[in-house]
């Protein structure tokens, strides 16, 4: 959102990310201490995960907006979809995702719901740092990526260009064909397309990318 006033620390900074659906501001139960995640969409008070204290929402004018030194500090928590299914803090603190209907990789700790989508065990660790990551902007809202156990470095949007750029041996098309995710014949081209959008992905690990895309 740019500069602004944040809701966490209320300073004034030039890089605000603004709190909407499916972000929570953090709040520490005055009764126990216990984080818990307040909703920044509706703004409703919460009561605490631990002893049940009543947790007021802060009374916010305007956007509820978060500076990028609080969201790095965990002040704040951006809700995500994965590939292994929804990630937010009630998730992260649980140490499982939301769970999906489909799974890709088979060598992970899951458990399956009554309803069918299987969850994913994960590292908490990993799990907040995911959150406390700013969220890129898709067309349709394109899921983040794992490798390795983690989730992957968002490197971007790519274009044509980019991928020319990127590949070793120049051959951008190339590159495209082996780390676009559901490619079609004519992706490349844009043909018969509206506007295509490629994230790519890179893991920390062994250095494999990936890609996913949407269109307008």
């Amino acid at each position: 959102m740019g500069a602004g006033i944040c809701s966490a620390c209320g300073h004034r900074s030039s890089h605000c990310f603004k709190l909407g659906i499916g972000c929570a501001l953090m709040i520490s139960c005055p009764s126990c201490g216990t984080v818990n995640g307040l909703d920044a969409y509706d703004r409703k008070n919460g009561a605490c995960r631990n002893c049940q204290t009543l947790l007021p929402f802060p009374k916010i004018e305007g956007d509820v907006l978060c500076c990028y030194d609080c969201l790095r500090a965990g002040r704040a928590a951006i809700t995500k979809d994965t590939e292994y299914g929804v990630i937010s803090w009630d998730q992260a603190f649980e140490g499982m995702t939301h769970g999906t209907p489909f799974l890709r990789d088979a060598n992970l700790d899951t458990e399956t719901t009554e309803e069918g989508w299987i969850r994913v065990k994960l590292d908490p660790a990993i799990m907040f740092e995911l959150l406390r990551t700013p969220t890129f902007s898709s067309w349709q809202g394109a899921p983040w990526r794992f490798c390795c156990g983690a989730p992957m470095v968002y490197l971007g949007g790519w274009s044509q260009e980019d991928f020319t750029e990127q590949a070793p041996d120049g051959n951008g098309e190339a590159l495209f064909e082996s780390i676009v995710d559901d490619n079609m014949p004519g992706l490349w081209e844009g043909d018969g397309f509206d506007s295509p959008s490629f994230y790519v992905f890179r893991c920390p690990k062994c250095n494999r990318k990936v890609a996913n895309w949407d269109q307008a």
